[in-house]
Formats: C-alpha cells, sequence, structure tokens
C-alpha cells in the first residue's frame, strides 16, 4: 500500500530529490524577502501637511499613520490635471519596494470639498469655493457661484445649437453680426 503524498513529504522533506521539497524551497525563500523587505508599509494613508508646487512634479511633507513625517514625497498626478491641495488633505501614499525613504504619493484628495451629490456615471471637477464643472445626466454645467467665468482666445468661439440664452444683460464690445432677422422687445 502507498503511503499518503503528504506523509510521503514530510517523511523526506529532507531529500532533495523530493518535488515537494524542491517546489517549497524556492516559496519559502520568495517569503522570507517579502516579510524582509516589510510589505505592510508598503501603502499608507497620510495627511498633508507642506507642499511646493512651484516644481514640475510638486513635491509634497506627509505625515503617515503612526506620525512618521516624509519630506520631499513626489506626488504623482493624472497627465492634464493638477491641482493645489490644501493643508489637511489626505494621501496615499505609495513605499517603493516596502522602504518608506522611497515613498510616492499617487492620490491626494480632500473630502472637506469633494461634491457628494453626484449620480451614477457623472463627474466634476471642483476646488474649495465650490466652483464647479459639472458633467450631469442632465448635461453640462459650469457653476462659478460668485466667480466671473472667464473664455479667453486668440481665435474665435463657436456656439453651434439651436437656441442660445442669456438670462443677463448682453454687453458687446464689437460689432454685431446678424445673418437673420433681429428683434427687439417691440418686434
Amino acid at each position: 500500500m502507498q503511503e499518503p503524498l503528504l506523509k510521503s513529504w514530510l517523511v523526506n522533506r529532507a531529500d532533495s530529490n523530493c518535488i515537494f521539497y524542491r517546489l517549497t524551497r524556492p516559496i519559502r525563500r520568495v517569503y522570507f524577502c517579502l516579510t524582509k523587505m516589510n510589505l505592510k508599509a508598503l501603502i499608507n494613508r497620510a495627511t498633508l501637511s507642506a507642499k511646493n508646487g512651484a516644481r514640475k512634479l510638486r513635491t509634497l511633507q506627509i505625515q503617515l499613520l503612526g506620525g512618521d513625517i516624509r519630506e520631499s514625497v513626489e506626488h504623482f498626478e493624472p497627465y492634464g490635471f493638477t491641482s493645489e491641495p490644501h493643508v489637511g488633505a489626505e494621501a496615499i501614499g505609495l513605499a517603493l519596494g516596502g522602504d518608506r525613504d522611497q515613498t510616492l504619493a499617487v492620490v491626494v484628495t480632500d473630502r472637506r470639498y469633494r461634491p457628494t451629490d453626484l449620480k451614477d456615471g457623472e463627474v466634476c471637477v471642483f476646488d474649495d469655493l465650490g466652483r464647479k464643472i459639472y458633467l450631469s445626466r442632465d448635461g453640462i454645467r459650469v457653476e462659478g457661484v460668485s466667480s466671473p467665468v472667464l473664455v479667453n482666445t486668440s481665435a474665435s468661439v463657436t456656439v453651434d445649437a439651436p437656441l442660445t440664452k442669456c438670462t443677463g444683460n448682453l454687453e458687446v464690445g464689437g460689432n454685431i453680426v446678424a445673418k437673420g432677422d433681429i428683434k427687439d422687445k417691440g418686434g
């Protein structure tokens, strides 16, 4: 009668020809390396305590959980988007290879100002003053709150729509050219 495989391995574990011994040796080596690298410190929550946005790649001073302060942490942002977060914002710190001296900030957020009324699939670019560019289910809204909204270009601006409404006064600094009728209150 044959011995069960596990029992056979336990009996022969010192035998380097045993298949289980040969397979577990690299697994044990990887496990040892992973525990030595201290991967529990690989990803960490942090709080922003200072920043330098004047550089091409912003650097931050962050405080990781446990009070560990990291200086000159590079903040990686998605291409085409940038912001200047407030002190007190939250971040995710990623320690390369588990080494906290090689920490990068991959995400910075601030729950104090984040809009919470979005529906599934909606997108909002926002700031701390409540201004928004809101891609909603009902259309695109630009909300300047009490701030002016400026479109500045040396080229032309085209509005291609069946109707354009202006609810306030309209001031024009140049000529008005119409290819159709112009009507006023009196017709």
